[in-house]
């Protein structure tokens, strides 16, 4: 746990967090580029069974958000976490549990033992983003070093879901697309790295001290509420719920949420759909699509500059940049689909290799964006509730995401069906083709549009959360609310969505 005071961010500490999104943003990659394949190519399923299972699988992490939340924010009422810490205690026991994962990835199982693994997967992945997200937040105030775990977080999230596609390729080159051996061999390796980075990531990190978030009585033994029931625990989850829905009263918290689960949802779907894209739509093999995937390691040297942006001309303008450079690459991609068999094969994989290039550049910072924005929203609610509930915010958000998620899977998979896409065919209709292109590019087109608009009413940045940190210590100190700055009350009314006399209650 941290200390009395603010611990510097060295970029040895900032590597030892950030090496946990290897696992949070690796494992997405590995799911959504290779599961539906795998299981419809070798498993017996159809495109529509392997959605629907990925679907509701999310649709129940949706509600293990919540719990995981609830639990995450207050395990310094208990005993258990008093000794092994309220964020990192998850981080601890979730690192070989992911082991389990390995069961995804065996043929000839039967369809419930593949429905049973999936959902373990997607709700130990829920448990660790609840205690990995607010870890910025527990370890330092400073915004410029958030945005350096962030910045840093988010190099190594796309270095491995990067990594994954590359490497991925090159085994199934190998040992060749019609041959299990080669995804088993290559996901269940992938899978131990999981296992090892979150590890890491528990050895490295910290937290706040019960004092500081606000659960000093219960350090102290003034309060007590000793081992953790199950009976006692839900009568206190379902109290909580209550606190759920107040997180939406924060003004800038539902417009980041709206971003967030647009970008997230439409990432998901990409990803699901892209290898299929490739090969049928472009008629190339799911090697190249991994090599195309592969493209987003352009994204890595421009990770530093994006933190750097970030500090610099603030989110809103930045995600201005992003969404510009989001439609400009789906329209690149839709006319390389128009182009192939109608130019040169070589002239026509330049082009495709350009677009994957912009693509996937512009795609990885609507990665990087929310989670740089996140840390700051828990500032903004502190200053309403005086508690710093950074995991119960993780928790509603990851909610709604995988809950988007999953009714987005399901849809897909019922698009697909609709219009007879088949992944056992060696060739699809033409408005199978269709079907497909238009989940692929039309979704994510729409999406970034939707963004865009929401995005540019964005009111934190560095100063606005400057002033509200600064508001905090003031009030915390003892300072009278009646005495607060004309600027001060403007930005916490914009920020919050609340009459400055509704704050700090």
């Amino acid at each position: 746990m941290s200390g009395p005071g603010p611990r510097k961010i060295t970029m040895r500490q900032a590597v030892g967090f950030g090496v946990g999104d290897c696992y949070g943003g690796g494992q997405l990659t590995l799911i959504a580029t290779y599961l539906s394949l795998f299981w419809t190519r070798f498993c017996g399923m159809s495109i529509g069974t392997a959605q629907t299972v990925i679907g509701l699988s999310a649709l129940v992490s949706a509600v293990a958000a919540l719990v995981f939340g609830v639990l995450d924010d207050n395990l310094y009422r208990y005993d258990i976490g008093l000794r092994y810490g309220r964020r990192r205690f998850l981080l601890m026991i979730i690192s070989p549990m992911i082991l389990f994962g390995v069961f995804l990835w065996i043929p000839g199982l039967p369809l419930a033992v593949y429905a049973a693994a999936y959902v373990f997967w997607v709700v130990l992945a829920q448990a660790f983003q609840t205690a990995y997200n607010p870890l910025p937040g527990e370890m330092t105030p400073d915004f410029n070093s958030r945005t350096k775990l962030s910045t840093v977080r988010l190099f190594i999230s796309t270095g491995a879901g990067t990594a994954i596609p590359v490497v991925g390729g090159m085994v199934l080159a190998a040992t060749g697309e019609t041959n299990p051996t080669g995804y088993m061999i290559f996901t269940i390796g992938s899978t131990l790295v999981f296992a090892i980075a979150v590890f890491a990531c528990w050895r490295s990190t910290w937290e706040m001290t019960p004092d500081a978030a606000g659960f000093g009585a219960y350090a102290r033994g003034e309060k007590r509420e000793g081992r953790v029931g199950a009976a006692r625990w839900m009568g206190r989850a379902v109290k909580v719920l209550g606190e759920y829905a107040s997180t939406l009263r924060i003004k800038e918290f539902r417009k980041h949420l709206a971003i967030y689960l647009l970008v997230q949802v439409s990432m998901d779907v990409f990803g699901q759909t892209f290898v299929f894209f490739v090969v049928y739509n472009w008629n190339h093999t799911a090697a190249f699509a991994s090599l195309l995937l592969g493209c987003a390691v352009v994204s890595l040297p421009l990770m530093p500059f994006f933190g750097w942006l970030m500090t610099r001309i603030g989110p809103k303008r930045l995600y201005a940049i992003n969404f510009t450079g989001c439609l400009l690459g789906v329209a690149w991609l839709f006319a390389d689909w128009l182009l192939v068999g109608r130019v040169p094969e070589a002239a026509w994989t330049a082009l495709a290799l350009a677009a994957a290039l912009w693509f996937f550049a512009f795609k990885s910072l609507c990665g990087y964006l929310p989670w740089a924005v996140f840390p700051y929203i828990a500032d903004i609610d502190q200053i309403v509730t005086r508690r710093y509930r950074s995991a119960t915010f993780s928790g509603i958000q990851a909610s709604f995401r995988q809950l988007g998620s999953g009714l987005a899977t399901i849809a897909v998979g019922v698009v697909l069906d609709a219009v007879g896409f088949d992944a056992t065919r060696a060739a699809q209709t033409f408005e199978a083709k269709v079907g497909l292109g238009a989940v692929l590019l039309g979704w994510f087109a729409c999406a970034m549009v939707v963004c865009w608009i929401v995005s540019a009413h964005l009111t934190i940045d560095k100063r606005t959360d400057g002033i509200v940190l600064t508001e905090i210590t003031r009030l915390r100190n003892g300072g009278a609310k009646a005495d607060v700055a004309p600027e001060t009350r403007a930005v916490v009314e914009r920020l919050t969505g609340l009459k400055y006399a509704d704050c700090w209650k």
